[in-house]
C-alpha cells in the first residue's frame, strides 16, 4: 500500500514494504520518496538532510557504507560529501525546534538562476 501527498511543487510518497532477508527486528519498513517539480522553488533555500539533495539539479553522492555478507554492522556513512558539514550538525534539541547549524527557516527568499 502507498499514500501520495502533493503540495505546490512537492510530491511525497510513502510506501510500506517488507524487510527482506530479515533476521530480527521489525518486519516492515516505510520507504519515503520526495519529488520536486515546477520552477526552481524546491531549490530556494534548501536545508536539512533531505533538502540538501534538492540543492542542485545534478546528483549529490556522498560516502557509502560497504555492507558485509554476514555478521554485525554499524553504519559510518552519514551523507558525508552529499551534505554540508556532518550529520551531527543537523540534530535539533526537540521535535519542534527549527534551529540547527544549516537551518534556513528564517532566511529570505532568493532568486534562483534558470
Amino acid at each position: 500500500a502507498s499514500a501520495t501527498f502533493s503540495l505546490r511543487d512537492w510530491t511525497i510518497t510513502a510506501r510500506g514494504n517488507h524487510v527482506m532477508t530479515r533476521v530480527s527486528g521489525p518486519k516492515h519498513r516505510i520507504d519515503v520518496t520526495f519529488t520536486a517539480s515546477g520552477e526552481a522553488v524546491a531549490r530556494d533555500q534548501p536545508h536539512g538532510v533531505i533538502g540538501q539533495s534538492f540543492r542542485s539539479a545534478t546528483p549529490r553522492n556522498g560516502k557509502v557504507d560497504l555492507y558485509p555478507v554476514a555478521g554485525s554492522f554499524t553504519t559510518s556513512a552519514m551523507a558525508e560529501g552529499a551534505i554540508e558539514g556532518t550529520a551531527a550538525m543537523y540534530e535539533v534539541m526537540s521535535p519542534f525546534t527549527t534551529s540547527f547549524a544549516f537551518s534556513r527557516f528564517a532566511a529570505e527568499s532568493r532568486e534562483v538562476p534558470a
